[in-house]
Formats: structure tokens, sequence, C-alpha cells
């Protein structure tokens, strides 16, 4: 058995009833429809204002938009150790139902009700395509990008219907499949008015994010139950079929 496997097998078995409380969320929302955000440039505060009243997952530094909207996402979730240890007071804070978070910030937030611990199965899989994991109280298929685990999420619960929105990816720095640096100048990384920045942060791997969209892609054309739409304006991602967001609100 590879490395990969045994650790996220032992990590299983340590933590067999926190992972096992994700099975709460399987098939909750069976045949609906939700949508997952990205903190991109494409993202502004009136496209959150619509989506009040409808089921939304928010990620990494969603929250630094909370001051300029009342919307709130029905869920938050994060996969990025070294942004949860720096925020985690932020995360916190964060107002939605239900939080979920690798098992490796256990230590940071500990047992709350609020929160859900999955196990984030690390696997390099470039050039082939991605691990989706169908069963999430036992591992989350690693995409490098939270993206690509709420995906996995939306497919867990149940949602017929996945769109998602803000995803422009597209980065002023990012790192090739040689793991070296690439720069683009003018190009944001962040929703207006945002002051994040990606200094001692984890780069996007642009790469391996794409091959794991192409593979929630791959996946979702094989379960005609299972459909995933870009509604982001703009942006690189072209694995999914576009969409027009004032077609669907």
């Amino acid at each position: 058995m590879k490395k990969d496997y045994i650790f996220s097998l032992w990590q299983y078995i340590q933590n067999y009833s926190l992972c096992n409380k994700l099975k709460h969320f399987k098939g909750i929302h069976s045949g609906e429809r939700c949508f997952v955000i990205g903190t991109g440039p494409s993202l502004t505060v009136d496209d959150l204002e619509r989506l009040k009243g409808e089921i939304t997952f928010g990620s990494n530094r969603i929250f630094e938009i909370f001051p300029k909207t009342s919307w709130r996402p029905t869920y938050y979730v994060n996969q990025d150790f070294k942004l949860i240890g720096k925020f985690k007071e932020d995360i916190k804070a964060v107002e939605c139902e239900h939080l979920f978070m690798p098992i490796d910030a256990k230590y940071l937030f500990g047992l709350d009700e609020r929160i859900s611990y999955f196990i984030l199965r690390h696997k390099d899989f470039y050039p082939g395509y991605a691990d989706f994991s169908t069963h999430l109280n036992r591992y989350m298929g690693q995409g490098f990008t939270v993206t690509y685990g709420a995906i996995q999420l939306a497919r867990y619960m149940g949602f017929k219907e996945v769109y998602l929105l803000g995803i422009d990816h597209n980065y002023s720095i990012s790192l090739n499949e040689k793991g070296i640096p690439v720069i683009k100048e003018d190009v944001k990384d962040y929703f207006e008015g945002s002051k994040a920045s990606n200094k001692g942060m984890n780069l996007p791997r642009v790469v391996e994010s794409t091959m794991a969209y192409m593979t929630a892609r791959k996946f979702a054309d094989a379960h005609p139950d299972f459909n995933i739409y870009n509604a982001t304006r703009g942006g690189k991602l072209e694995a999914f079929e576009r969409v027009n967001l004032d077609d669907i609100l």
C-alpha cells in the first residue's frame, strides 16, 4: 500500500468518532442546488446579496468581505493549514451553520459542535486525475484547491447542481508543474477591497488544481444526477460549462 493511503488510514483509525460525524451530512441536501463561493477578483458584494436564501459554501478568507454584506455562507470549508493557523480567530467567528476543517486543525479548534473534521489525503497525482472521494467520513481527495474539496462535500451532501462563483483560477503568482513560481503582472488575486496577501502562504498550484477540476468534470459526466456549472464572470476556469448568474437567480 502507498504511504499516503497508510497515513490517512492511520488518521482515520485515530479519529474514528470525529470523522464519522460527517455521516450526518450524507445526502441531507438530496436533489437541491448550492453555490461554491471563491474569493477571486470577479466576486462582488451584489452577487452575495443576491444569494441570500441559497445554500452556499464559503472558504478561506471569505470573512474579509463580511463587513460589506449581510450575506453569510451556509457552510464554511478550509483545508489550507497555514491559512487556518494564521486566521483561526477569524474562522472561529464565521457566522454559518457548520464548518468543515482538516483533522490537523483539531488541536486549534478542539471539540466544537459546529465543526466537522475530515482527513485530507495528500497525493501527488499530476499528470493523472485526482482522487474524488465519495466517502468524506473516510477521507477527502487532495486537489490543491479548497474548491475541489467543497465540490466533494457537495456531492456527499446530495446536491444535484453546483454553481461556482468567484473562482477566477488566475493568480498573480503561482507554482508551475516544476514547483517554480510564475508571476503575472497586473493580475488581482482577491475581490475588491480585500487586503489579503499571499506572503507566507502556500502558493496556488494551478497545474494540479486544473487537473482536479478536470477530475470533478469527469466525475460529473459519469453521474447525470450531479452537475457542476461555472457562474464566474471571466477568469481562467474552463473545465465546466459556463452559465450566467442572472439566468439562474
